[in-house]
């Protein structure tokens, strides 16, 4: 009997292309509020109004994926109670959801069964993996929700036999699922003993935030940027940041560079806060 289960790299590539279909509005919705809210956080803002801000960044991280796991939950609950039984990325990959009897889905269950993979995301995607080895192919949400993800020429009526266990499928996903945190282990171990403290004084790490904001930015000498009581501009991509009061300092950020260095100190800006002087 040929097996009606469809295949674990195809389940894969169908939930890459659900993702990136969904990602879509993400990404407008996004691009929309770093170009309205991005230039006043870098280039305006003092260190303790940009402090003020992070608030409003946090609330909105949290209100995209809130809207990103509203349109999940309705997107794949429709698309999967339809007459095709499957989401774009499944019909792109010819594969569909039926019930236990093979019958098409109610809104109510494909509901409850796309909820049930919270717990996969829970448990490290352990649950989606579970498809590659279990015997009729069903992931953990499947399991819950008495689903089955099968090939498009399915008809209800034929039989959901058990295919073999496969061990194999089973101890490669346990070796996926513990490799990041052992590698996350170690680095975390010998990271501290490779890499040398590099944390900066927040007004340098102010002003170099503020000047890789203007890196591409074409401001010339002649009419500089002012922000508070710094002067900028650009030069074949190096960026320069000159203060008169109250500490007098001229500091350049090369270009392809992420570190600024100091080209003149009248003050003590740059010895202050160890700014090193530019070759």
């Amino acid at each position: 009997m040929q097996n009606p289960y469809a295949n674990f790299w195809r389940r894969v590539a169908a939930f890459l292309i659900d993702n990136v279909v969904l990602a879509i509005p993400i990404w407008i919705l996004t691009g929309f509020f770093y170009m309205y809210y991005m230039p006043q956080f870098m280039l305006h803002k003092t260190e303790e109004e940009m402090a003020a801000m992070f608030p409003l960044l946090f609330l909105f991280t949290i209100l995209s994926n809130l809207f990103f796991f509203v349109l999940f939950i309705l997107y794949t609950s429709i698309m999967e109670s339809s007459s095709k039984q499957a989401t774009l990325g499944k019909m792109a990959l010819g594969i569909k959801v039926v019930d236990k009897n093979g019958q098409r889905l109610r809104f109510w269950h494909a509901v409850g069964r796309n909820l049930g993979k919270v717990v996969s995301y829970l448990i490290m995607y352990f649950g989606f993996f579970m498809a590659a080895f279990t015997r009729r192919r069903q992931g953990l949400h499947d399991l819950m929700a008495s689903t089955f993800v099968v090939n498009e020429g399915y008809q209800p009526g034929q039989p959901l036999p058990e295919a073999p266990f496969r061990t194999g499928c089973l101890v490669s996903t346990i070796v996926v699922i513990l490799l990041p945190f052992v590698l996350g282990l170690i680095a975390a171990i010998m990271i501290p003993f490779l890499v040398e403290n590099t944390t900066q004084p927040a007004p340098v790490r102010l002003l170099q935030a503020q000047m890789s904001a203007l890196r591409w930015e074409n401001i010339t000498q002649d009419n500089p940027l002012q922000v508070n009581d710094t002067s900028f501009y650009t030069q074949d991509g190096d960026v320069y940041a000159t203060r008169t009061q109250p500490v007098p300092f001229t500091v350049l950020l090369p270009a392809g560079e992420r570190t600024l260095c100091c080209l003149e100190d009248e003050g003590d800006f740059c010895q202050s806060n160890e700014v090193e002087p530019c070759m």
